[in-house]
């Protein structure tokens, strides 16, 4: 199963994109009539749109779960598609998972055994996911680990 937010994080980042360069212009046209105090105002607004993308840092999510391995992978929007590898992990290691919200950020909680058999705990940032593809990765990893509890019951 694949899930990937690659279409939502497009489209927010073209609306952004647009608000920003209509707003350069905007200052532009409103200096060059001489509403220069106007025109400081939209500048600050631009600014204050570029700030916000900068700390939103908009990152495009791609879960992939062959079978064995559930991967996950993240790359910002401008990167031209260089993916880095946040989460490879086999299901028979991981415990548990969860979805946790806060204002305005969306992350997966996953709890696994490293190698040595620590516990560990993984935050993987999914705030462009929608609800329902949060809802659909929850669901498929949870089915993971209760096809994992079903196999070791019947091993015992």
């Amino acid at each position: 199963m694949k899930i990937n937010n690659k279409k939502e994080v497009n489209t927010y980042m073209a609306f952004q994109l647009v608000v920003m360069v209509l707003l350069f212009l905007i200052t532009i046209a409103l200096n060059h009539l001489g509403y220069h105090l106007f025109s400081r105002v939209f500048a600050l607004a631009a600014l204050l749109v570029l700030l916000y993308g900068i700390l939103k840092n908009q990152f495009v999510f791609e879960y992939e779960n062959s079978g064995q391995v559930i991967s996950i992978k993240s790359y910002q929007w401008l990167s031209l598609g260089r993916k880095m590898p946040v989460f490879e992990m086999p299901h028979k290691k991981i415990v548990r998972t969860k979805i946790k919200e806060h204002t305005f950020r969306k992350y997966l909680i996953i709890v696994f055994f490293n190698s040595s058999g620590k516990m560990l705990k993984r935050n993987i940032d999914i705030t462009f996911c929608s609800k329902s593809q949060a809802n659909q990765l929850l669901r498929d990893i949870t089915n993971n680990l209760a096809k994992k509890n079903k196999e070791l019951i019947s091993e015992k």
